[in-house]
């Protein structure tokens, strides 16, 4: 998998950019007050404010050295290069050997890019105080670029025992002992030094990047975890503990930071490239395709962009877009051959093998030892010179006898001359070494029948069908076989499978296309992606599988009665039990539960052994025609196939009953039972929670986690359970684990900071709301509770809460507590109008909520209306006489948004 390197950001390995010290102060020169000041706005950051503060000074007093480099480094921080350096050389024509302007000069050249100076300066530096601690890591810095390990060491060594233990120069140690091979001694370096900081960020993402250039990259992914811990939203450490993970193999991971990284900056071109990267390795090549493209629209000069794109066209068989990525990639590297040879092989797998031929050719007498080369020669002259295509395929497994590609296009050359026996022996060993290339056995198989060895025959053609059951050919060859075998029921059953798919159902992907696509506008992507499908019908009409795919996709667009057709149609096509139920499982997603219980109960007739099938026809069944319904359909469960998922729906069927006794009795022998569906349990947590049995609400959880380890939405719901118990400690414990083990997921940051907000811990729970938002929690409660947290905090963050609550309000504008709030927070802002306007309208949608007449009796009471303030305190009085017991808590809690928990994923 072609990928970009680690990105080098400002959480670099080590050492000072530019560093001012604190000045030595002559004291016939500039008052040390002045100094002082100077040195303080500079470290606040106030670069104008120090230039301001310094330069009268240095007019009436152009001698002090100190001073002079003092301004240099305060132009250094502006990035005013020249000037600064002519202060700094007025400093040293004043004071030769004054080691902070020295030290200030030399790190400037380094901010230049200028190493040879920087290192003659440092070396002065050295030389008037021995031990100084920024001339020697920088020289020892550029000792570790060189790759000269002991020069690296001895500048280390001048440090005092202090120095050489800081971060900084432990990682330089460990660099340059890695670079005299001591790679043992390296490791234990950055073992301590990860058992010494571990919260440290800066130095965790420093030993990423080390482990990651040792191509260590497990260790590199635990170190950037750990810096991830530290800052969450930090799209640099996401960025590398993605490309980290990929590195290491673990794609999913990678795949779920990369696409939380992309949320925060949805145009950084090597997120893009590095997302389709896996997204492609991992069989998903329409998903990287899109990718991909929009990579391309960014950076159109990356080649490494266009050569993936060309690699996922070919894979999904679009060969006229693979040649025209190649086309492009040939103008920026002209002179990479293969790109050139696999640009004609593609317009060769079009059939244009007058432009194909002459760059295959070209290509084989330039490397005439490269047998992949003469594979793609040897295909594009199958049309129509046989004889010279099978010499180059003879020639090519000469060279590379284990280019199974080539040895079976040879098969397919000496079946078709009939040369059945020659065939048999080159797809034998591509079988056996292939074990699951059916295109293979399928050939193999109509060998042996040609050669008369029918029982060989029949065993390889029905090996081929078993792992292609849809493939057309594969089942004519094998129906054909048994035929011939007097086999004929058998055959009669094979036939029928093949008329109800259709001869076109597995035919040839179209060779262009895919990139015009992906360049429409999302919702013309969208409808000519349902007109695709819907062409494929036509093709196919008798193809289920493609109505199924019809079906989600109408549902998904909200297009209810025509996505009912497109199941109904599947009716008419197939009976088989694993189709209905896939359905009815999509259906059930819809809320169309009528639908779904006539799928299911299709579904459980074909297949009385479709236990899932059986339960989600009983949750159907529920919704439908009420819990009695439910609970007979689930009495229907064979006594046999009564196991834990069965006893946790059963539960929550009878307390909908109103039957609680019941339902925990049943609960209790799910739990016995070990249940395995995540989504049952999950319900069952929930159930118990409506019924504050929060502790056996935990129990279950860990049962579950036992059953179904690291399943993320258990853990979190475990401490949603801890938090309504007022268990904080354990509550906070769980959150922030989940927090290390999956930091890019938003949730759990969410809850987190809710609890804490509970517990008037506001100061914490601020920044857990603003890091959940962040991660593109793009959610009401999340900006609600940031709206809160930021208004009561002491002291109030105004503006912050304005920020939030606009982006409640964005969210949902009919909701009375969003616009309570947002009236409240306009109050303090004294934007009393806009306070009028949100309160009114939250009124309007509750007209007995409390919170918005008492805030509006002050708004009134501040624009000096009396009669309406007292108007508005008469209403709250009514109605907390009218209505005693109103719940008038805002919804944001824990418990409610567990009805929402999504897990961590793209």
């Amino acid at each position: 998998m072609a990928v970009k390197p680690l990105r080098l950001v400002l959480l670099h390995v080590v050492l000072l950019g530019i560093s001012s010290g604190r000045p030595v102060i002559a004291q016939d020169q500039i008052p040390t007050s002045v100094n002082e000041q100077a040195l303080t706005s500079l470290e606040k950051g106030e670069l104008v404010e120090a230039e301001k503060v310094l330069r009268p000074a240095l007019r009436e007093h152009p001698g002090d050295a100190s001073a002079l480099g003092l301004m240099g480094v305060i132009l250094d921080a502006q990035r005013r290069y020249d000037e600064a350096e002519r202060y700094y050389n007025q400093a040293l024509e004043v004071n030769p050997h004054l080691v902070p302007v020295l030290n200030n000069l030399g790190n400037h050249h380094v901010a230049q890019g200028d190493i040879e100076r920087a290192r003659a300066v440092f070396a002065r530096v050295v030389a008037l105080q021995p031990g100084h601690p920024n001339a020697n890591l920088q020289l020892a810095r550029m000792s570790v670029a060189e790759n000269k390990g002991s020069q690296a060491l001895a500048c280390l060594g001048r440090l005092s025992p202090q120095d050489q233990g800081a971060p900084d120069a432990q990682l330089l140690r460990a660099q340059a002992l890695d670079l005299q091979g001591k790679r043992t001694e390296a490791l234990t370096v950055l073992t301590e030094l990860a058992r010494q900081a571990p919260r440290d960020a800066r130095v965790a993402f420093s030993l990423g990047m080390m482990y990651a250039s040792w191509k260590r990259y497990e260790d590199a992914e635990r170190a950037f975890r750990q810096a991830l811990e530290a800052e969450p939203t930090n799209f640099d450490v996401l960025y590398n503990l993605a490309f980290a993970a990929m590195r290491a193999g673990h794609l999913d991971r990678a795949q779920e930071v990369f696409a939380v990284a992309l949320k925060q900056q949805p145009e950084d071109v090597d997120t893009l490239y590095n997302l389709a990267s896996i997204r492609s390795e991992q069989g998903n090549a329409e998903q990287a395709m899109g990718l991909l493209v929009e990579a391309q629209y960014l950076a159109p000069q990356r080649p490494d962009i266009l050569l993936l794109m060309a690699q996922t066209a070919e894979k999904l068989g679009y060969y006229t877009d693979t040649a025209a990525a190649l086309d492009q990639y040939l103008k920026l590297k002209p002179t990479d051959d293969v790109a050139r040879r696999e640009r004609a092989f593609a317009l060769a797998r079009t059939a244009k093998l007058d432009e194909a031929l002459p760059d295959l050719r070209r290509y084989a007498q330039k490397h005439p030892e490269d047998a992949r080369g003469l594979y793609e020669l040897g295909m594009a002259e199958t049309m129509h010179e046989r004889d010279r295509a099978l010499r180059h395929f003879n020639r090519a497994l000469e060279i590379d006898p284990n280019l199974e590609a080539a040895r079976s296009a040879r098969a397919m050359l000496n079946f078709q001359a009939g040369k059945f026996s020659q065939a048999v022996e080159d797809l034998k060993l591509v079988q056996k070494r292939e074990p699951e290339n059916f295109s293979a056995l399928d050939r193999l198989g109509e060998s042996y029948l040609q050669l008369g060895r029918r029982q060989e025959a029949l065993d390889t053609l029905s090996r081929a069908a078993q792992l292609a059951p849809n493939d057309p050919t594969i089942l004519m060859h094998y129906g054909r076989a048994l035929l011939r075998a007097d086999r004929k029921e058998e055959a009669a059953a094979v036939l029928h499978k093949l008329e109800q798919i259709g001869p076109d159902a597995q035919r040839s992907r179209p060779h262009s296309g895919l990139l015009d696509f992906f360049n429409l506008a999302p919702p013309q992507r969208r409808a000519q992606y349902l007109a695709n499908i819907e062409g494929r019908i036509r093709m196919n009409p008798r193809d289920p599988s493609l109505r199924v795919r019809l079906g989600k996709e109408l549902l998904a667009e909200g297009k209810t009665a025509e996505a009912l057709q497109a199941f109904r149609e599947v009716l008419t096509l197939t009976s088989e039990a694993n189709i209905l139920a896939e359905c009815g499982k999509a259906l059930l997603g819809g809320e169309q539960y009528d639908a779904a219980r006539e799928f299911l109960e299709r579904a459980v007739a074909a297949d009385v052994s479709a236990s899932d099938a059986r339960l989600d026809l009983a949750i159907a069944a529920f919704y439908v025609a009420g819990p009695e319904a439910g609970l007979a359909e689930l009495g229907k469960v064979p006594a046999g196939q009564r196991r834990g998922d069965y006893f946790l729906l059963r539960a929550q069927i009878l307390d909908a009953q109103g039957r609680p006794d019941e339902a925990r009795e049943s609960l209790n022998r799910g739990f016995r039972a070990a249940p395995t569906r995540p989504d049952l349990y999950f319900q069952a947590a929930l159930f118990l929670i409506k019924h504050e049995q929060y502790q056996p609400a935990v129990d279950l959880l860990q049962q579950a986690l036992r059953v179904i380890p690291d399943e993320p939405k258990l853990l979190l719901t475990e401490a949603i359970a801890y938090g309504l118990m007022d268990w904080q400690e354990e509550s906070r414990k769980l959150l922030t684990e989940i927090e290390s083990r999956w930091p890019e997921w938003s949730q759990p940051y969410l809850i987190d900071g809710i609890i804490l907000s509970r517990h008037a811990k506001f100061a914490e729970a601020k920044p857990l709301l603003e890091t959940a938002v962040a991660l593109g929690f793009n959610n009401v409660a999340a900006y609600y509770s940031l709206a809160l947290a930021d208004i009561d905090i002491i002291p109030p963050d105004i503006e912050g809460a304005h920020q939030a609550i606009v982006g409640a309000l964005r969210l949902s504008p009919d909701d009375a507590y969003i616009q309570s709030l947002a009236g409240k927070i306009a109050y303090e802002r004294k934007d009393y109008q806009a306070a009028l306007e949100h309160l009114n309208a939250a009124v309007r949608i509750w007209p007995d909520m409390i919170e918005a007449h008492e805030s509006l009796a002050g708004t009134y009471r501040a624009l000096g209306e009396r009669e309406k303030s007292a108007a508005e305190l008469k209403e709250v009085l009514r109605i907390k006489q009218q209505i005693r017991t109103a719940d008038q808590v805002p919804p944001s809690s824990p418990a409610s948004l567990l009805f929402s928990v999504p897990a961590p994923q793209p």
